[in-house]
């Protein structure tokens, strides 16, 4: 299996990419816990891993794609510590495409996350020399951390029939027809969130290669950010196509649901940005751990900051 981790820009690459430097690095002490947790967790099962692949951009927001300078030095900074080299990419508007259409003529056979349909079609017409992956924003799951993780612990409690928990660890990857298709599209691999309620793999044998994230899944999207409003007048705010400031690398929203019926009141949830977030639970880590050492899954993608990231590089 293979170990990947998430980076922000060269500075990541400068000391060693141990786990524990890399869990060190999320800056928020709301989040730092579940990094720890995280390594833990790794270690117990797999004891020291090695990362042989970075990847680095976002696939929630075009207005962190990086630089030309920025990816250009990340690539290279990849290469000679001999890593192999995934760019993430998000869904974009036709201005994003133009932006991305640039830095995508920056890189030679390296993997691109795509998460729009249209930064597949520009992949397959004017790129074939990259690989694209299907990202895991294209994945239909049900993804709400406040039911799905009660539904996941029915499975040793019996609150739910087993045949109501297979069906919610489903997405659209399950159906065969969609697999033939990213098939046809010449799609290298999948990338997915671990979910709450856990994931059935049984797709995972139709010979696309498996990604799956830790220790942060996404819950939903969208081309409204709270952050960037956060200046305007209360009329004037929640406007797709709001100016960028890049006000989500500093604002990080947490959420409880103190009022849930669920015996997981004490559960949390992050909007940074437009997107919101949820953490992996001890028993979401060894579960998704245990699915890697079973083979299951071919690579394991290590985030070590909440995955908002505005390259170094921009942000100098």
């Amino acid at each position: 299996m293979e170990w990947c981790v998430h980076i922000a820009g060269t500075e990541d690459l400068e000391g060693e990419l141990s786990l524990e430097r890399l869990a060190g690095m999320e800056p928020s002490a709301k989040l730092q816990p579940s990094l720890e947790l995280t390594a833990q967790v790794i270690q117990e099962r797999f004891g020291s891993v090695r990362f042989t692949r970075c990847t680095f951009g976002t696939e929630f927001c075009e207005h962190l794609l990086p630089s030309p300078e920025a990816l250009e030095a990340v690539r290279s900074a990849a290469r000679e510590r001999g890593l192999a080299f995934t760019f993430l990419t998000p869904y974009v508007s036709d201005s994003g495409i133009c932006k991305l259409r640039g830095l995508l003529r920056l890189l030679d056979g390296d993997e691109v996350v795509f998460s729009d349909w249209g930064v597949l079609r520009l992949l397959r017409q004017e790129f074939p020399r990259l690989t694209p992956v299907q990202g895991r924003l294209l994945n239909k799951s049900l993804r709400d951390p406040r039911v799905m993780g009660v539904y996941g612990e029915t499975e040793t409690s019996g609150l739910a029939p087993a045949a109501t928990l297979d069906a919610l660890r489903r997405s659209n990857l399950d159906s065969e027809s969609y697999t033939r298709f990213l098939s046809r599209m010449v799609v290298a691999g999948i990338e997915m969130d671990n979910l709450p309620q856990g994931n059935d793999l049984g797709f995972a044998g139709r010979g696309m290669p498996l990604a799956v994230y830790l220790p942060f899944g996404f819950i939903s999207t969208s081309r409204v950010c709270l952050a960037a409003g956060l200046h305007y007048r209360k009329p004037d705010k929640f406007q797709p196509g709001a100016p960028c400031r890049h006000e989500c690398q500093t604002h990080l929203v947490e959420y409880a649901y103190t009022n849930s019926p669920f015996a997981n009141r004490d559960q949390k949830f992050y909007l940074k940005g437009n997107t919101y977030f949820y953490v992996h639970t001890a028993a979401m880590l060894r579960s998704l751990v245990g699915q890697a050492a079973e083979g299951r899954i071919a690579r394991l993608v290590f985030q070590p900051r909440l995955p908002m990231l505005q390259a170094h590089e921009e942000a100098a």
